[in-house]
């Protein structure tokens, strides 16, 4: 898979022809990289008897995905934040445990629960870095089990400090039968 690295600016300048003139606003508007991450841990805040311990919370699928990282400079944050990260996936997702609450629906939060279908969702983090994103630092391809905090850590060169942000909205057809939606 070849990785695709261009800006809002770079690509609409492509699209109309003039790729030199939008060279000098790639460094201020920010930078986009895309990655494809395998076995990609997927967490739930809800452990039961199937769901697996991690540090970003219990396991609960495996996902199969593409991921863009959007890196735009920003100031005057009361966080500090110098560049805002929004992270968009799209693949596919095999589900081992139930990811909901009862009041979600579950009859055994975090109990044996087989799913799969597709997954597409949306995370931002407010960054604080004292070097600007890398595009060549985010391979082509993650090795499996790769989360996106690693992926973050190697589009910044492991000198990224997440500050503020992290607000997500992950939809994942079909999870008990029915679309089942993370959002925080």
């Amino acid at each position: 898979m070849k990785r695709i690295v261009l800006t809002g600016a770079a690509l609409a300048a492509l699209l109309t022809g003039g790729l030199a003139a939008a060279a000098p606003a790639m460094a201020s508007n920010g930078v986009t990289a895309v990655t494809h991450s395998a076995s990609h841990p997927d967490t739930t805040s809800v452990s039961g008897t199937a769901t697996q311990p991690s540090p970003g919370g219990p396991v609960w699928a495996y996902d199969n995905l593409a991921e863009q990282f959007t890196v735009v400079p920003v100031s005057g944050l009361a966080d500090g934040a110098n560049y805002q990260v929004t992270i968009n996936v799209n693949g596919s997702f095999q589900g081992f445990a139930d990811p909901r609450m009862a009041s979600e629906g579950s009859p055994d939060p975090g109990g044996p629960l087989t799913s799969a279908g597709s997954v597409k969702g949306t995370i931002t983090y407010d960054v604080s870095s004292p070097v600007a994103p890398d595009p060549k630092g985010l391979p082509a391809q993650e090795p499996d089990g790769t989360g996106l905090g690693t992926a973050m850590s190697q589009l910044f060169h492991g000198q990224q400090q997440i500050v503020g942000g992290g607000g997500y909205s992950y939809r994942y057809n079909q999870v008990g039968g029915a679309p089942y939606t993370q959002v925080g």
